[in-house]
Parts: C-alpha cells; sequence; structure tokens
C-alpha cells in the first residue's frame, strides 16, 4: 500500500478520483511547508497523513473558486524558520545598501583628494618663488654646514 488508508476507502468522501488525488496533494504540501496537523501525528510520511485527515473528514473539498488562497496556520518550528530566513534577507539588503553607500562615499574622498593635487600642480608660481643660486641665510644654523676639510673621502680613508 502506498498511503494509508488505501485510496479506495477514501474515494466516497469526494465526487471523483481527481479531487481526491488534489485535495490530499493539496493537503500534503501543506504539511510539508509546517502546517499544523489536524490528527495527532502517527503517519510515515505526509501524504499518509494527509490522506488520514481525509478520511477523518477534517479536510474536505469545497466546490466554488479554487484558486483562492487559504489562511493555513504553521507550527512553531515553521514560523521561527520563516522568520529566520526573512530576517536573514533583510541584514542581506542592509548590508548591500550599506557597502554601496561605503563604496560610493570612498570613490567620492578619492575623486577629492586626486582633484586638489591637480589644484596644487596648476598653481602659479611666481618669480619671486623662484630660488636660482643658493643664499647664505638659508644655512644660518652652523651645525648643519659641513666644511671640505671634514669630508673624508674613500680614497683617504682607506689609507689611514
Amino acid at each position: 500500500m502506498l498511503t494509508d488508508p488505501p485510496i479506495e476507502k477514501l474515494l466516497p468522501n469526494t465526487e471523483c478520483a481527481y479531487e481526491l488525488v488534489a485535495l490530499v496533494s493539496k493537503r500534503a504540501r501543506q504539511l510539508v511547508d509546517g502546517a499544523q496537523p489536524m490528527i495527532p501525528e502517527s503517519a510515515a510520511n505526509m501524504v499518509s497523513l494527509a490522506c488520514k485527515e481525509v478520511a477523518e473528514g477534517k479536510v474536505v473539498s469545497v466546490a466554488g473558486d479554487k484558486t483562492r488562497e487559504v489562511f493555513i496556520p504553521k507550527t512553531r518550528e515553521a514560523r521561527e524558520a520563516t522568520a529566520a530566513a526573512l530576517k536573514a534577507k533583510e541584514e542581506e539588503e542592509y548590508y548591500k545598501r550599506f557597502s554601496q553607500q561605503f563604496e560610493s562615499e570612498k570613490k567620492a574622498e578619492e575623486s577629492n583628494f586626486v582633484d586638489s593635487f591637480k589644484s596644487e600642480d596648476e598653481a602659479v608660481i611666481d618669480e619671486g618663488d623662484v630660488v636660482d643660486e643658493p643664499s647664505d641665510e638659508i644655512f644660518e644654523d652652523e651645525s648643519i654646514i659641513v666644511e671640505e676639510e671634514d669630508v673624508i673621502t674613500k680614497n683617504e680613508g682607506e689609507e689611514e
């Protein structure tokens, strides 16, 4: 037997076999997605559990618009899993927005930094700012001045 109870015993609960199969498969999908069982769970799989619910009259086919959505309460684990997935998606979207904003700010700073160097390079230098010959005024601190006598060349250092 593929299902418990057998499909033949469930046929009187619906108008035709097609309707029974559609009803059981839809209910089995709801159970797989986390819907709460309407009877104590003792079935080997979700299809058998859906068949037992149909056999006990807990799930019935309703004539009319078959496309409308019906609210199916979910188990706590399914609700928690859905909430965790939603939170993870929101955090991922927040991270993407933050990283895009950070990258655009970084590019703007780099552009401003490069532009500041361009403006300094393009600055006009006055003739008074250019020094053709070094003057003694620059070297007023005597500790910096090195006399020629103090310089040891490589050849002189080898003789000693």
